[in-house]
């Protein structure tokens, strides 16, 4: 008899044990960011979603289908929670439904919850960026001979955002001048490129008015 209750004892205490273990397993294992960018996909939407997948993931309602010209082509997108802060674009390689390969997930608006793990987002200064690039100089476009006056980002020049996100992309604006110096820019003018190592960014402020993942 004491050694059935003895058994049972034992059981229990091992069961415990357990418990305590799965636990602590689950408090250390930190739960995936619902906001994350990664080049899987930006928040609630995957790279590898079609137009129905997505559909199921955030639900109809959700979505507002349309069109934007790029390089002269019509592309069509889908937004998902259209006119919110979260709002998140995805570009289609189909010209028409149904939609089953998304080239591009862009977001623009620096009020959204989106950012890497760390921390790059819309709304970032050029600073941070260089800081998370591990100081590693970007390079984009010229915002001095650009139509729309935006910096399309290139290239990171190996640094650790080019490490942990390949598919990363994103357009720069310039947020406030401070007497730039006018032989500088007759000088950058006729560039297609740019450093941000360059003088001229000691001169302005830049940040982030779009990020964006793609399909490689």
């Amino acid at each position: 008899m004491m050694n059935k209750l003895h058994r049972i004892a034992l059981i229990g205490l091992v069961a415990s044990a357990c418990q305590q273990g799965q636990q602590q397993q689950e408090e250390t294992t930190p739960a995936a960011d619902p906001n994350a960018i990664t080049c899987e996909g930006i928040g609630p939407v995957k790279l590898t979603y079609s137009y129905a997948a997505l559909d199921s993931a955030v639900g109809a309602d959700k979505l507002e289908n349309g069109t934007v010209e790029e390089g002269g082509s019509t592309v069509h997108i889908t937004k998902v929670f259209p006119n919110e802060a979260e709002e998140i674009t995805v570009y289609w390689a189909e010209s028409q439904e149904p939609y089953t390969t998304i080239t591009k997930i862009t977001i623009a608006n620096n009020f959204g919850p989106y950012q890497t793990a760390e921390g790059l987002r819309v709304g970032s200064t050029l600073n941070e960026i260089k800081q998370y690039n591990n100081f590693m100089p970007v390079t984009m476009t010229n915002f001095y001979n650009s139509l729309d006056g935006f910096a399309t980002i290139l290239g990171f020049n190996g640094g650790d955002i080019e490490v942990k996100y390949p598919c990363l992309g994103g357009k720069l604006d310039i947020t406030k001048q401070r007497g730039v110096d006018v032989r500088t820019l007759d000088e950058i003018k006729p560039e297609n490129e740019l450093q941000s190592s360059h003088k001229l960014f000691n001169s302005i402020d830049v940040e982030v008015v779009e990020l964006s993942i793609s399909a490689k």
